[in-house]
């Protein structure tokens, strides 16, 4: 006979979740508006909320959130795993709004790892430099700009073919 599983404390995971999209730096427009119905959230009182997932969603969508850079801490502040030392992630409109198409390209399954690293390693690619500018905030405006290009016709590409 099965052991019989532990309830999952979702207010625990709503807390984890609220303290991942202020630290990833995620604004209420992506978070409502693109993020959460990506991971299968419907509307509750006239928004998205991550009351609707199911427990399982609720596991996947904080491990997607550590994938995008979230690190769990302790009460204590020390992280949940390791002390791997990670640098801010930028805030500015362009950094979010690379995130924001990296994020769906994973969902359209154009993307495997939807990790931070993993888009650093991508934009270090691109870039095709060796001082660094794998780091979103390291970017000069321009690159961004055609980065986000790049990006929005990867995800195209994605659409059309899935279409």
């Amino acid at each position: 006979m099965r052991a019989h599983a532990r309830k999952l404390d979702r207010k625990r995971y709503y807390t984890l979740l609220a303290v991942g999209k202020a630290e990833l730096k995620w604004d209420d427009e992506f978070y409502y508006g693109i993020w959460l119905p990506m991971r299968g959230a419907t509307k509750l009182d006239g928004r998205y909320s991550a009351k609707t997932l199911s427990d399982e969603q609720l596991v996947k969508a904080l491990e997607e959130m550590k994938r995008s850079g979230f690190v769990v801490r302790h009460a204590s502040g020390n992280q949940a795993t390791g002390s791997k030392k990670s640098r801010a992630l930028a805030d500015d409109a362009q950094s979010q709004k690379i995130r924001a198409l990296w994020l769906e390209l994973h969902a359209a399954g154009g993307v495997r790892d939807a990790s931070e690293r993993a888009l650093a390693r991508w934009i270090a690619g691109q870039t095709q430099s060796s001082v660094g500018t794998e780091a979103l905030q390291w970017l000069s405006s321009e690159q961004a700009s055609r980065l986000i290009e790049q990006l929005k016709q990867w995800l195209k590409r994605i659409q059309k073919k899935a279409a």
